[in-house]
């Protein structure tokens, strides 16, 4: 029911609702602040199943629920700077979502992952919950290392971790989750860039990689064996040829050339072979 318990205040600093979402493994919950000075209507069904409609700027009826399943947060005007320069680059699309008045489901590093979800839709609560109520407590080590420190290791074991992550995920939700790794890769390319590395070319190119296993979690394994085709595995480097291979093998079973799967499949770990059946698996649902 809603408004069964007290509601509790909405942060307004988001260091300390980032804590808090570390802490209890959920996403963030985010409007800018002023977006709450006017009328801010928010659809949800109620457990009979009606639709209501709720006033966010005058009504706190749903700030109950919300906190069951997020960390919500008020994102003062002063911190648009921040989040604007760190948007940077980025796609017009994840600038215009991060400008607008929608609510932003954002993980505690204040990436955005809904950008899928439309403003000039109604927002309904109760599809925001079930689609991106995340649990995070799989990811929470890599997002602990990368808020301590943020380096290329940190944000490209994160990104990797979020490409597993998002393995277990929804097929809804499933390409948002991609992104948001997307993201974190970008990053460490350009701190790979601006870095002093000797094995740069290596890094760079395992970087590039970790794309190609995107289009396997997507089910696009025709894209996968293009990429993989323009690819000379005598170009490999050493610390890359496993992955390759995990690559190369998970592509063909895909594909269902269980003849070209049997080449590779020798060549790679345990562990990957394991990943590759998931894989497998979540595209045959």
């Amino acid at each position: 029911m809603v408004g069964v318990c007290n509601a509790q205040e909405w942060f307004t600093s988001f260091d300390v609702a980032k804590r808090l979402a570390l802490v209890q493994n959920k996403m963030l919950f985010v409007l800018w602040e002023e977006s709450m000075d006017y009328s801010y209507p928010l659809l949800f069904n109620n457990d009979k199943g009606n639709l209501m409609v709720v006033d966010l700027s005058e009504n706190d009826s749903l700030d109950p629920i919300i906190w069951e399943h997020f960390i919500p947060v008020l994102l003062p005007e002063s911190r648009y700077v921040d989040f604007i320069n760190k948007a940077k680059g980025r796609r017009v699309r994840y600038t215009d979502k991060l400008n607008d008045d929608s609510i932003k489901i954002m993980d505690v590093n204040g990436n955005i992952l809904n950008l899928d979800d439309a403003f000039e839709t109604e927002q309904n609560l109760s599809v925001l919950i079930k689609k991106y109520a995340l649990n995070t407590t799989f990811l929470q080590q890599d997002l602990n290392n990368y808020s301590k420190n943020v380096n290329i290791t940190s944000a490209f074991n994160l990104a990797s971790k979020y490409y597993d992550y998002a393995i277990f995920a929804g097929k809804d939700i499933r390409s948002e989750i991609i992104g948001l790794a997307n993201l974190y890769f970008d990053e460490a390319k350009t701190l790979l860039a601006e870095s002093n590395l000797d094995n740069k070319e290596a890094i760079a190119q395992r970087l590039d990689l970790f794309g190609i296993k995107a289009h396997l979690i997507l089910d696009n394994p025709r894209k996968a064996f293009r990429l993989l085709k323009k690819r000379d595995k005598t170009e490999i480097a050493d610390i890359n040829k496993s992955f390759f291979s995990f690559l190369k093998y998970t592509t063909f079973k895909l594909l269902n050339d269980e003849g070209n799967a049997a080449l590779w499949k020798s060549k790679v770990s345990s562990i990957d072979l394991k990943k590759a059946e998931l894989i497998i698996n979540i595209n045959k649902q």
